[in-house]
């Protein structure tokens, strides 16, 4: 069993904004270099509405339906378990390789503030902070909440200090190789990395089971992470590009300490770089925690459902699940070896998709069963998961930028768990009806 009323509103929105905030330190860039400022800033404003927009839609579903499985269960609920199987598989899938980006973007960063990187640290970050969660969910948001606010100040404090070096120049050159300041094939360009800035904020509806006074601290909670996310997310994609340049920061793989320390802003060396450096550090831990986070209760909630291995399903003393959480490990560790790019375009696509069905399940559950008790009700529900379909079939079609060989292991993986769904429910129908021929 999971530990019952063990989160409050404050570290639900820790969660959420945890769970998001390395997205605003590292990865979002990239989009500068694929269209430019202007066509960014579009791309940003059009996801913000998407994410916050599902982030709304979740807390009215956490609230009638409050489980570890968070979307999954509300996949399942409106179109049955081999749709819900499907959506689980590529939501956790897309969280457990996201911690592998996760760890490249830390050690980008405390390579060039400490000079130390590479393997040691990512295997320091997977045993240090599965160790964490493995003393319990209390503990670990704990910490997570604790990482999350030093990063908001973190990027707030970024924000001041670089706002009398924007320069309007700045953000207008276009990057080498970049089509009109402002075109739909720019937009579309950015589309995958701008959402980075918000992306997987809805995950906050897993910690559903474990809020104290779900109908109440899960929609303050999503709307207080929501909030304060695009805030944050405006202060970097005006002052990072604004001084340090669209070229400099559009390809760094730690873009806020790359716009800190450029000519035109404190220079290479300069102390309150290093220091907003150690805020991103925190914010990419706090992500990290909150990755590990979500992706095992999403494992956690299939298995106890009989859709993944009865091992998965398990919790120890301290009511954590600890199998799924060694599995992350196990599983992230390697995959942080890829190009972050890379994974970061297909954990946009795994997500997205079940975005799709995660839209449809609410606009179906709200038709289909209209009593079913809502202690958080969203105004104008409908019309927003309407925008939400049409946004994310284009986010979908834009992130296939990605490189064919990822497309391959993304789907021979599903095949590999669409044949474990059908021999379990092959297994289960077996026990249930009997041959006594």
């Amino acid at each position: 069993m999971l530990k019952k009323s063990a989160l409050g509103w404050p570290k639900i929105a820790g969660l959420g904004i945890a769970l998001v905030v390395a997205g605003q330190f590292s990865g979002w860039n990239f989009g500068l270099m694929a269209g430019g400022w202007l066509n960014m800033l579009i791309a940003t404003l059009l996801m913000a509405l998407l994410c916050g927009g599902l982030a709304l839609c979740v807390a009215e579903l956490s609230t009638a339906l409050p489980s570890a499985g968070g979307v999954f269960v509300y996949a399942q609920s409106a179109f049955g378990p081999f749709v819900g199987y499907l959506v689980g598989v590529a939501c956790a899938l897309a969280l457990t390789i996201g911690t592998g980006a996760a760890a490249t973007f830390i050690c980008a960063y405390t390579e060039s503030i400490f000079g130390l990187g590479g393997w040691p640290v990512k295997i320091a970050l997977f045993a240090v902070i599965i160790g964490f969660h493995l003393r319990g969910v209390g503990e670990a948001m704990g910490l997570t909440f604790i990482a999350g606010v030093i990063a908001v100040v973190a990027l707030l404090t970024f924000g001041v200090a670089m706002a009398p070096h924007v320069e309007l120049a700045n953000l207008l050159k276009m990057p080498v190789n970049a089509g009109p300041a402002i075109s739909l094939g720019g937009i579309f360009a950015c589309v995958p990395f701008a959402i980075w800035l918000f992306i997987t904020v809805e995950q906050t509806g897993s910690a559903a089971e474990e809020a104290d006074n779900p109908g109440r601290s899960m929609p303050r909670g999503i709307l207080a992470a929501v909030g304060t996310l695009l805030v944050t997310a405006l202060v970097v994609l005006v002052c990072a590009p604004g001084a340090g340049g669209v070229e400099t920061v559009g390809s760094a793989g730690d873009p806020l300490y790359a716009a800190m320390s450029s000519s035109n802003a404190f220079g290479d060396g300069s102390w309150l770089a290093k220091v907003i450096g150690c805020g991103a550090v925190f914010g990419l831990i706090a992500t990290f925690f909150s990755l590990i986070y979500a992706a095992s209760r999403q494992l956690f909630a299939m298995a106890r459902d009989g859709l993944f291995p009865q091992w998965l399903g398990k919790t120890g003393k301290r009511g954590t699940p600890y199998p799924a959480l060694l599995l992350i490990g196990a599983i992230g560790l390697p995959l942080s070896a890829i190009d972050p790019a890379t994974v970061m375009l297909a954990v946009v696509l795994l997500l997205n998709v079940c975005y799709l069905f995660i839209f449809a399940a609410y606009l179906r559950i709200k038709r289909s069963q209209p009593d079913l008790p809502r202690p958080f009700t969203l105004a104008g529900g409908t019309v927003v998961a309407w925008l939400g379909l049409a946004l994310t079939l284009v986010v979908i079609a834009a992130c296939f930028q990605l490189d064919t060989m990822m497309l391959i292991a993304l789907a021979a993986t599903f095949t590999l768990c669409l044949l474990n769904f059908l021999l379990r429910t092959r297994r289960t129908h077996a026990v249930e009806v009997p041959d006594h021929a």
